[in-house]
């Protein structure tokens, strides 16, 4: 079988997810020709999918050093090095790959990503993401991400422009209508903001009904609390880049446990969700609101709890894969109360995360948690838990409702 055949079978493996095979044949093929840069290539990326950079490293340099200008091997490049190199590094080897393929969209947006994150540049990572959208300028991604830039930078109209771009396409985005409200704020149209937010009507709180089989929500309480403790799924460590929750310990998939106290509170929990629809303003009252006008006929629950002791909290943040989020509290920290002006361990709406700065012009709304009270809102509003000390544990189960 001639090289260019055996790597296209290695191609058609690791597309399909078979690693392995792709791998033996990448081997192959180096034993006869191991400067070859396809399959150094290859082998660098199945080495970066089996989270081994080291080895993903000697294979790009490998194919570089056959190939300087072989765009994939640069393209790879530049993705090690955003990962696992220092950001200077990282900085030269996404501009030699710009400079190499300047009609990619994604290298640019790529680009501009460590720029924003990791080299702490937002102007430059704006240039970048500017030329990703010249390029292409339906995708999301990098107007998303323009947008946070942009309000990095104080410039609160560069950023809603991009914002009204992709919910001239998509009204209900997320993450679109998440940063198109902190705009608003900041420019001054706090009214448009407080529309989305809907304080009160959208975003507002209900007691959870007593499920069957309990006298009262206190017994109820202990049970749901402890089964959460105790629950096969708990984990004390995770992904801080991927969750808003700092310090404490998260259950995920929480309803997926065969335990009374759970399976109880999935049933009042739709009850409470059944209201809440029920409760909304009428569409015709506001058309074109993107809450209003997304009520799914259907949807599924993404659920997980957490649980913090002192100096717990969760970051702003935002849920951008559902309609409705929410959270119900099993168990509150006797020092978390209504004294408290600073308000710890309550949970505070429309400050901004993921490092946009907060302008002081947002109308903050906090609530403090009480057993026994679910907390909903639209999934595109900025929510946080305030810090809270004291020897006690904050239980909680925060979901997502998800369209379908």
């Amino acid at each position: 079988m001639q090289i260019v055949d055996a790597l296209r079978i290695a191609i058609q493996h690791l597309n399909a997810g078979r690693s392995a095979e792709a791998d033996a044949i990448c081997s192959q093929v180096l034993r006869v020709q191991s400067t070859h840069p396809v399959a150094n290539t290859l082998t660098a990326r199945i080495a970066r999918r089996a989270n081994d950079p080291a080895r993903a490293k000697r294979h790009i340099d490998a194919a570089l050093a056959a190939a300087p200008d072989y765009v994939p091997a640069r393209d790879l490049d530049a993705r090690w090095a955003g990962d696992d190199a220092p950001v200077d590094t990282a900085v030269r080897a996404y501009r030699r790959l710009t400079t190499l393929e300047p009609a990619s969209w994604s290298a640019w947006y790529d680009f501009g990503n460590l720029l924003q994150a990791r080299a702490e540049d937002p102007a430059g990572a704006v240039a970048c993401y500017r030329r990703a959208l010249t390029l292409a300028p339906s995708e999301e991604g990098p107007a998303m991400n323009l947008a946070t830039a942009a309000l990095k930078l104080d410039d609160s109209p560069m950023a809603l422009a991009a914002c009204d771009d992709v919910l001239a396409r998509q009204p209900g985005h997320i993450r679109a209508n998440a940063l198109a409200a902190t705009c608003y704020y900041n420019l001054g149209r706090a009214d448009d903001a407080d529309r989305l937010v809907g304080w009160g009507s959208l975003t507002r709180s209900y007691t959870l009904p007593v499920p069957s089989g309990y006298a009262d929500l206190d017994s109820f309480n202990r049970d749901l609390a402890a089964a959460i403790r105790r629950h096969p799924n708990r984990r004390d460590d995770w992904d801080p880049t991927k969750r808003a929750i700092r310090g404490g310990s998260l259950v995920t998939d929480v309803l997926k446990h065969d335990h009374p106290a759970i399976e109880a509170f999935a049933g009042s929990l739709a009850v409470v969700l059944d209201r809440y629809v029920k409760d909304l303003p009428p569409e015709e009252q506001d058309p074109e609101h993107p809450h209003l006008r997304a009520v799914p006929a259907g949807y599924a629950l993404d659920a997980w709890a957490n649980i913090l002791g002192d100096g717990g909290h969760q970051s702003g943040h935002i849920h951008n894969l559902g309609w409705l989020s929410g959270v119900y509290y099993a168990e509150v920290p006797a020092s978390v109360h209504d004294g408290d002006p600073g308000h710890a361990g309550w949970i505070e709406f429309n400050r901004p995360g993921y490092g946009i700065p907060d302008s002081g012009r947002a109308t903050f709304r906090a609530l403090r948690p009480q057993v026994g009270m679910v907390v909903l809102f639209p999934s595109y509003v900025w929510h946080r838990t305030i810090p809270f000390v004291g020897g006690d544990e904050r239980i909680s189960v925060a979901f997502d409702l998800h369209p379908r």
